[in-house]
């Protein structure tokens, strides 16, 4: 099997039976143990799908055949597990989760003793895992287990968030606000958060369940729309919702505005830049303009990356001047916390911000409004990068100021206004993502990638 089929954008994805196999978890599992040196303590969690359970014990009879000791932590948020790791001084954590696609998908993670991803030494873990046959430890020489209770697990989060978030501040202001946790392992822990946070807590979608029979797992503005009419019928503060797996979220504001993760994004990194007096934020290419314009102002400057969590963890430890990351899809990192989004300090900083401007409209009021439009067309992954290949002549015949081909085709016009064509790396899709100051341009830009990709996909079909 190729590497580039097993590692995508984040870990390893793909269908239950069809791609994702509990055999080929064992392999995966025992080529990490290799990895960190056939010793120490890794942590492993799941999420809330069926068949994670059995992924799940796949995964730790591979760590253990690598002589590796395990941390069971059950079902638990992605970034609560690298809590766990972080406070107890681990050697690396593993994630069966698929995050935020559909049911029947399943996904593995592999994590640093940092809280990073563990990107480009994905390549070490691949040599290993095509070795022909790999020495199983003898009995003498195996991992053992040992488990963490919920009780346990909550107050290492609890303790190592909160240090970070003025607690005294936030407690005192007493905001309403709604929850939508998808169904995910958050309901386990989010709620109860916010109210040590000094929330008055209103949930949906809080009963994890497999089937995700709320909103699906994946976390978009247009399936929160049911969350905002709520929020504005019961006249919330805010409502912060979450993905799949929970280390995703994105802020409805009191006037029930769904709000891009790139505005809560730079809402976050301003307030970092004028705290810390400047700074370097990183972001994903298809990060909105809207940083540009933020940083400008503060002392900032933007390092953009490919996209995905271990390429922005790559780069936040590559930096001494990064002050806070970010991806559009509602991921928030502050490096002094973890190297991965995490929900529950994005709800603390938010409140720590609705402190000075009241309301979460009135914090992000002065920005100006750039319009993004979003597409996804369905694309074989054997065809992606003759799919890819295909576009990069077709984008010449645009009239454009830049081309950047880090990840993707992103194509930046004399006004600054983008398109970028992207093969999604954890999906068998192709996305089609634009930006301008004019709605209608934004549109545009969209239609027509999406049209060329179309016909690129009809083309290499055949």
């Amino acid at each position: 099997m190729a590497f580039s089929r097993l590692f995508g954008t984040s870990g390893v994805r793909g269908e239950i039976d069809k791609f994702l196999t509990p055999e080929l978890v064992v392999k995966l599992s025992k080529a990490f143990a290799v990895f960190i040196g056939g010793s120490g303590t890794v942590a492993v969690g799941r999420d809330v799908r069926l068949h994670s359970r059995m992924l799940f014990e796949a995964c730790v009879s591979g760590l253990l055949s690598g002589g590796v000791d395990v941390v069971d932590c059950g079902v638990i948020p992605t970034p609560t597990l690298l809590h766990v790791v972080k406070s107890y001084k681990l050697d690396g954590a593993v994630m069966i989760t698929a995050s935020h696609v559909p049911p029947q998908f399943g996904g593995v993670l592999f994590f640093h003793g940092d809280t990073a991803e563990l990107g480009r030494d994905e390549s070490k873990i691949l040599e290993y895992f095509t070795f022909k046959e790999f020495k199983y430890n003898s009995s003498t020489s195996l991992g053992k287990v040992v488990g963490l209770s919920v009780e346990e697990i909550f107050e290492v989060y609890l303790n190592s968030v909160t240090r970070l978030v003025n607690m005294k501040l936030v407690n005192s202001l007493g905001c309403q606000v709604i929850l939508d946790l998808c169904n995910s392992a958050q309901s386990m822990f989010l709620p109860f958060i916010a109210r040590e946070f000094g929330c008055k807590v209103f949930c949906i979608n809080d009963f994890p369940n497999g089937y995700f029979p709320g909103r699906g797992a994946d976390l978009h503005p247009k399936l929160l729309e049911s969350t905002s009419r709520l929020l504005t019928k019961i006249k919330a503060d805010f409502a912060l919702a979450t993905d799949g797996d929970g280390d995703r979220c994105l802020f409805i504001d009191d006037l029930g505005v769904i709000l891009w993760g790139d505005i809560a994004g730079c809402l976050f990194a301003r307030e970092e830049l004028l705290r810390k007096g400047g700074g370097i934020i990183v972001c994903p290419i298809n990060t909105s303009n809207l940083i540009l314009h933020v940083t400008k102002e503060l002392n900032g400057n933007v390092h953009f990356t490919r996209i995905g969590p271990p390429e922005i963890a790559s780069s936040i430890k590559s930096l001494n001047s990064c002050v806070f990351a970010f991806e559009e899809s509602g991921k928030y990192i502050w490096p002094e916390n973890i190297l991965y989004g995490d929900p529950v300090l994005a709800l603390g900083k938010l409140l720590e911000i609705l402190s000075k401007y009241h309301t979460l409209s009135r914090a992000v009021e002065m920005f100006p409004r750039f319009h993004q439009v979003k597409y996804k067309v369905s694309c074989p992954n054997e065809i992606k990068e003759r799919v890819l290949s295909y576009l990069k002549v077709k984008v010449l015949d645009f009239d454009y100021k830049e081309i950047i081909d880090i990840d993707g085709l992103k194509i930046i016009f004399d006004d600054n206004s983008w398109l970028l064509l992207r093969p999604s790396g954890t999906e068998p899709v192709f996305r089609v993502f634009s930006e301008s100051l004019d709605a209608n341009y934004a549109k545009e830009l969209a239609l027509t990638g999406l049209n060329m990709v179309k016909e690129a996909i009809r083309k290499l079909s055949k």
